[in-house]
């Protein structure tokens, strides 16, 4: 609908005969439909990723409490004072050999482990952090483009060519920012 409206400020430019205007709008409004988009994509990024991320710090805290009682459990056993009959001793050894195997597992594990969780978890952070500096980005560029069109429309109406100038300006601005968000949107982080 938004773009419908543009269309509409563009053609009411050409038949006023200000055809730079009127491209300007077209142009501008073409952009402007490309960087709300990409806004939106990156939102779903950040919320995707911030959910990952929480879910994967939760497996951690996990894995942490069960390593704590592991390593809590062999210490426990360790300590013990089993009477000396060689079953009671041989399944104590087991069991100390298995709480430390355990609490290696979930400290190490390369697919599972507390470490590699953490890693995981920060990947998903990173890229909601990347995808967030893409959505302001390109929030501002189709503001700034917003702009370029409510000026350029105004041009045509005052029939004012510094309006237009100032619709190009903001037109550049929008474009500048939205070729920063498709590329480098941390340069703009702050």
């Amino acid at each position: 609908m938004e773009i419908e409206e543009h269309v509409e400020h563009a053609r009411h430019a050409s038949e006023q005969g200000s055809k730079p205007a009127a491209l300007l709008i077209a142009v501008l409004a073409a952009i402007l439909a490309i960087c709300e988009q990409q806004a939106k994509r990156a939102d779903i990024t950040v919320e995707e990723a911030g959910i990952r991320a929480a879910d994967t710090w939760s497996e951690y805290q996990g894995k942490s409490v069960r390593a704590a009682i592991a390593l809590d459990l062999q210490r426990l056993a360790a300590t013990l004072d089993m009477p000396a009959e060689q079953d009671r001793a041989v399944r104590r050894g087991e069991l100390l050999k298995q709480l430390q195997s355990d609490q290696q597992h979930y400290d190490s594990d390369p697919e599972s482990g507390r470490t590699a969780l953490a890693a995981r978890a920060r990947g998903f952070e990173a890229v909601r952090e990347r995808s967030l500096a893409r959505a302001h980005t390109f929030d501002n560029a189709a503001a700034a483009l917003q702009l370029g069109i409510v000026l350029s429309t105004a041009s045509v109406i005052t029939a004012s060519k510094l309006l237009l100038r100032f619709g190009y300006v903001m037109g550049a601005v929008g474009v500048i920012l939205a070729l920063i968000g498709a590329t480098a949107p941390s340069l703009l982080m702050f």
